[in-house]
């Protein structure tokens, strides 16, 4: 059995720089409006925030197999215990995983940037469904079905071609604040810090987009320093100066 990262990345560069997933734990529907980046351009039809990011990238990490379907779609064996444990320490509930899956499930992205020469556009999950295969319940000394996830169309194009990131996603899925999860995901899409590291402002505007400003600017840089801590776990370092800075790139 191999997990961590053995099976698939944890993520892909465009899905934090494009801002697929709104930088907050509390997202809005989104009705296709385009969001536009130096990275590219993207517009989501559906609900997804950093919660959903939580998931997604918590399945990717923990998978323990991977099937290629004949149609070029992707098949991942997941054990929802192991989800679980490591998108929370106090462990979601089922119904709160099967609320985010249903978003995920719902959503439409459309990606457009530079880097293709063609638009990506489709879902990040297909279905989930249970798996023949089983693990003991520790607490009923039953048994229980692991899970078969397809990935969506979207996601399998950014697997195989975006740039491919491997890290664990437990410190992101513990920070308090969205836009603390959402600056995290951006930095470590970069293997290299800027000389003296970024001006916090502008990770704020890069994952929240360029017209933030007054009340909104100020709470960010707020709960940015309210994570410092759980930031720090990953290696990113906010200082007096109102700097970003990090130590080691993801793989």
């Amino acid at each position: 059995m191999t997990i961590g990262n053995k099976v698939t990345p944890t993520s892909t560069a465009l899905q934090a720089r494009v801002m697929i997933y709104q930088p907050t734990q509390r997202p809005r529907e989104r009705k296709g409006q385009w969001m536009d980046t130096c990275f590219g351009r993207c517009r989501v039809t559906g609900r997804l925030g950093q919660r959903h990011a939580d998931l997604l990238e918590s399945m990717l990490y923990v998978a323990e197999r991977k099937r290629d379907v004949s149609d070029g779609g992707v098949e991942l064996l997941v054990d929802p215990a192991k989800l679980r444990r490591t998108m929370s320490d106090h462990q979601y509930s089922l119904a709160q995983i099967e609320k985010l899956l249903a978003e995920l499930r719902a959503a439409t992205i459309t990606i457009e940037t530079p880097q293709f020469d063609f638009p990506i556009i489709g879902g990040l999950i297909d279905h989930v469904i249970p798996s023949q295969m089983t693990r003991m319940d520790p607490l009923t000394r039953g048994e229980r079905n692991l899970w078969r996830v397809r990935l969506g169309v979207a996601l399998v194009m950014l697997l195989e071609h975006d740039l491919s990131l491997h890290y664990q996603p437990a410190p992101i899925t513990r920070l308090k604040h969205g836009i603390s999860q959402a600056v995290a995901r951006h930095v470590l899409t970069h293997k290299y810090a800027p000389a003296g590291g970024w001006h916090m402002d502008t990770l704020i505007r890069a994952v929240c987009g360029d017209d933030v400003a007054g009340q909104a600017m100020r709470d960010g840089r707020r709960r940015l320093r309210l994570d410092a801590t759980g930031l720090a776990t990953l290696g990113i370092e906010i200082t007096d100066e109102n700097r970003v800075t990090r130590g080691t790139a993801a793989r």
